[in-house]
């Protein structure tokens, strides 16, 4: 998603949280500017890399009229200043801005925080410029932009598959305080995995292959109710709770669904462990990282798998109340709690 301030121009700005589109049409530029006229045309200069004299003398460099390219695109990456004392680099860039040809490209390229509260970068904002903000999807958006990533990958990703991977990359714990835990690399990586494996996929092949986005308050839920720690689990339900932004309803059928979902999984590596087979051996089996796969075995060393199932049930039979009838969400999952630290 983007936010575009334009004037007439032909200096710009990228910034936001969602480097990757910004990463994207950055790319896309430079290919079709090679095209163009030549690969000789375009230029990049790392700002994180040169110090402030150096950078303002590579800018005047680079954006200096040569006999042999008439157009040119430079992309300058992280270049603009982020601290109120940078007003010589402030100034410098003004200068490179004023006196940059008309045939010319320039393009900022943030993937760092451009603070628009600062003075010096005011003064930058208030020359002729257009300023794009890449802001990542959320909410429902987040659903359509994977849905749209996928036939991009020309594959089918079912309404109810992509609802299921946004919620596991993390979706709902975004909020107007909260910045998202995820980022679109991460989607784009998961929907390649997901495109190798099948050319529809369906909500099962979601919950099969992704690894869901688990908060801290719900490893803390888990582990409570597995050593039957009932208070400590209400008290994490609790956190849940107040830290979400969703209607209660809503955010305890996310909660059933990560425990539904951590419950599988410990089954599963209690099966293979039946079977003799190591933390390496497991991570490949299940395609898990090694990480979760060891979180797993730490939990499963006190697992009672015939429990275990009883609770999965249980699990699957709130899961069914709370979106079929009107009884009470939080009563029910705290039944739940009794029930499973017994």
């Amino acid at each position: 998603m983007t936010s575009t301030s334009s004037r007439s121009s032909n200096v710009f700005i990228f910034h936001g949280e969602d480097d990757f589109s910004i990463q994207r049409k950055v790319r896309r530029w430079i290919s079709e500017f090679e095209k163009k006229y030549s690969t000789s045309a375009v230029s990049i200069i790392d700002g994180e890399k040169l110090g402030e004299d150096e950078l303002g003398k590579k800018l005047e460099q680079e954006l200096s009229p040569s006999l042999f390219a008439t157009k040119k695109l430079l992309i300058a990456k992280n270049v603009l200043p982020n601290k109120a004392t940078q007003e010589s680099l402030a100034e410098k860039l003004r200068q490179v801005i004023s006196n940059t040809p008309k045939d010319y490209f320039l393009v900022f390229w943030q993937s760092v925080k451009l603070d628009q509260r600062l003075k010096v970068v005011k003064k930058i904002l208030s020359l002729p410029v257009q300023v794009t903000q890449f802001k990542l999807p959320v909410g429902k958006a987040l659903n359509q932009w994977l849905i749209s990533e996928a036939e991009a990958k020309s594959v089918t990703l079912t309404p109810a598959a992509a609802d299921r991977l946004a919620v596991f990359l993390g979706r709902d714990e975004a909020s107007e305080k909260k910045a998202p835990p995820f980022n679109l690399w991460q989607a784009d990586n998961e929907l390649s995995k997901l495109a190798s494996y099948k050319a529809k996929i369906e909500q099962s092949d979601v919950e099969k292959l992704v690894e869901p986005h688990l908060p801290e308050n719900v490893f803390a839920l888990s582990d409570s109710i597995f050593a039957k720690q009932e208070k400590q689990a209400a008290q994490s339900l609790e956190s849940l709770l107040a830290a979400s932004s969703s209607d209660e309803k809503f955010e305890i059928i996310k909660i059933v669904g990560l425990l539904t979902e951590q419950l599988k999984s410990l089954l599963q590596v209690y099966g293979l462990l039946a079977q003799k087979k190591n933390q390496a051996e497991i991570a490949e089996i299940l395609g898990w990282s090694s990480g979760r796969v060891f979180v797993n075995l730490k939990l499963v060393k006190n697992f009672d798998p015939i429990k275990a199932k009883t609770l999965l049930r249980s699990l699957l039979s709130i899961d069914r109340k709370l979106k079929t009838s009107e009884q009470n969400p939080k009563l029910l999952l705290n039944l739940f709690i009794h029930q499973a630290t017994q």
